[in-house]
């Protein structure tokens, strides 16, 4: 973060964002305003702005999801003609599928279990095995699983899936998310850490943080409770992002 002139009682402001292109090279974007907006790997921006480099705790649940394609020959044109969304119980073989029909007769399924919860940091840093999204590999026994498990439901699932693929939830340690103004600066902002409501909360979380930016305050609702400053001055965990503050929910959030 290139910082300017900011205010008399000494605040900063961000004029530009430094970014690293491929191969090496460097360039500046300049700016009016900056928000963190990087999932689980806004945990490692703190230390930009000022700050510790736990003011932001951040546990990441890597999980695995598959897709069974409605491909010609497929059989799965019911799942597009009529859809149902399925949720299932713990049940011996490690999973709690869901499953979502797609309007074009996909099926997504994600609760397959056996999520690893990336709570060093390291791992997200340059360098790490989950350094960038797309370093983040699904576990191949958890395909297999859902594959078994999805199969005793339907014959349509019994085939393998036709794409795999996982992500990394972020959970902050009380299950809230980081929305507000950096205090460490005048025009940067955070909105990260909605676990897996992240595309569920896009919408409104976009036009509270407009409204931040834009406006100098949130209007639509009150997010005093997603503060970025809840773990300063002494930044602590308090939990492992599988809990909803006291209240242990395991895989299923």
């Amino acid at each position: 973060v290139v910082e300017g002139k900011g205010d008399e009682e000494g605040g900063r402001r961000a004029e530009g964002v430094v970014v690293r292109l491929p191969g090496g090279d460097e360039t500046t974007i300049g700016c009016t305003d900056v928000l963190v907006a990087a999932g689980v790997w806004s945990s490692l921006m703190a230390p930009y702005f000022g700050l510790p480099e736990d003011a932001w705790p951040i546990t990441g649940i890597k999980s695995t999801h598959v897709i069974w394609k409605n491909e010609s020959g497929s059989g799965r044109d019911a799942i597009r003609d009529d859809p149902a969304a399925l949720f299932c119980a713990e049940e011996p073989n490690g999973t709690h599928l869901e499953l979502y029909p797609r309007s074009n007769g996909d099926l997504y399924a994600c609760g397959i279990g056996g999520s690893d919860y990336v709570e060093d940091r390291t791992r997200l840093a340059e360098g790490g095995d989950c350094e960038t999204p797309s370093r983040v590999k699904a576990d191949v026994s958890r395909v297999k699983a859902a594959q078994k498990s999805a199969g005793i439901l339907s014959s349509l699932l019994a085939a393998e899936p036709e794409h795999v693929g996982a992500c990394i939830r972020p959970c902050p340690p009380d299950g809230l998310p980081y929305m507000g103004l950096i205090s460490t600066s005048e025009n940067c902002y955070i909105s990260a850490g909605h676990n897996c409501w992240g595309i569920l909360w896009g919408p409104v979380s976009g036009k509270l943080m407009s409204e931040l930016i834009m406006d100098g305050a949130a209007v639509t609702a009150d997010i005093s409770s997603f503060s970025p400053s809840r773990f300063l001055p002494k930044a602590r965990r308090g939990g492992k992002g599988r809990k909803v503050v006291d209240v242990d929910v395991g895989e299923q959030w």
